[in-house]
């Protein structure tokens, strides 16, 4: 329905036009219900401190949902992108078929999920929010692709002395990339700290466990796996597709050395359009690199060894 135009007889009537629009706010709604029920619970009901952290994981989950909700049409936007750049690249996709079913996956799984707005059961969110690093992983997938495929399409242009098209193919990559910058940067951040909170409460419920109970182990095991998965599917990807736009922009960079005829023309164009350099990051502060993973582990390992060490501190304490 988002897609389609009000109808006259609806766009006369205020209730009308609530009701057409009506799928687009109803799963934020539920989240914010869930919230404030969790708000009450905790307040006047529950004793237990570690419900707070249902409290947050709820707030973050909200948070990413409001995000996506207010660029599902730069999402669109961005599918589109991908779909240009493959057909730009099409002689290698169709030798590839495997660039292809990426694609497939990509606009299958996720545009149909903007289309209809999120119009969900609140029983079907964990599954919606384990959706965003899997798209955020399939576009970088794209992107790396887009990138070895540039790199082999660039060595043959330059033997038929044709730089424009270089330049074409590489400014909609570009254009790509800076679009996963903007808009990209701050719901995959807030999903990266959501998977982070849970990956250390289940390795920490893991790891202090009572040894008798097999059930639970093997529920706070299949928590660590699950959001060491997402995290996984959300770091090591971006951090290739880095690597690869800096591989398409020194080949860029290198074509007035090629092309001796149009160099001042080409050194023009690139000063114009690619001299910035774009990468993508968390909430725009931290480039996405390899060593960034080795320094989130790390931190979730250190905090983890504190807090135990702390446990076992207070707790010989009220022993004394």
């Amino acid at each position: 329905m988002e897609t389609l135009p009000c109808p006259e007889f609806f766009a006369g009537s205020n209730i009308f036009k609530v009701m057409w629009n009506f799928h687009n706010y109803l799963f934020p709604c539920l989240l914010c219900c869930n919230l404030v029920f969790q708000i009450l619970w905790l307040s006047f009901v529950s004793s237990y401190k570690d419900e707070w952290t249902v409290l947050i994981v709820l707030f973050l989950q909200l948070w990413i949902s409001i995000c996506v909700f207010r660029y599902r049409a730069e999402i669109r936007l961005l599918t589109d992108n991908l779909y240009r750049i493959s057909n730009m690249l099409r002689n290698y996709i169709i030798q590839k078929k495997k660039m292809l079913k990426i694609y497939i996956w990509v606009y299958c799984l996720y545009h149909p999920l903007i289309s209809i707005s999120y119009c969900i059961t609140l029983l079907l969110a964990n599954g919606f929010f384990a959706l965003l690093p899997l798209y955020y992983c399939c576009v970088c997938i794209c992107m790396n692709q887009f990138s070895f495929h540039f790199e082999r399409e660039s060595n043959v242009l330059i033997v038929h002395n044709d730089y424009q098209r270089i330049l074409e193919i590489y400014k909609e990559m570009n254009e790509t990339m800076i679009m996963m910058y903007n808009f990209l940067s701050l719901p995959i951040f807030i999903s990266a700290v959501n998977i982070s909170a849970n990956l250390y409460w289940y390795g920490y419920s893991f790891a202090f466990s009572p040894n008798d109970n097999s059930v639970l182990g093997i529920f706070f095991s299949m928590g660590l796996v699950q959001y060491f998965v997402l995290l996984m599917m959300t770091l090591p990807p971006a951090a290739t597709a880095n690597q690869s736009a800096a591989t398409a922009r020194e080949i860029v960079l290198s074509l007035p050395g090629w092309f001796p005829q149009g160099c001042n023309i080409i050194k023009l164009l690139v000063c114009r359009s690619f001299m910035h350099k774009t990468a993508l990051t968390w909430w725009k502060m931290y480039r996405i690199d390899n060593s960034l993973l080795i320094s989130v582990i790390g931190t979730l390992i250190s905090y983890g060894i504190l807090f135990s060490t702390l446990g076992s501190v207070q707790s010989s304490n009220n022993d004394k």
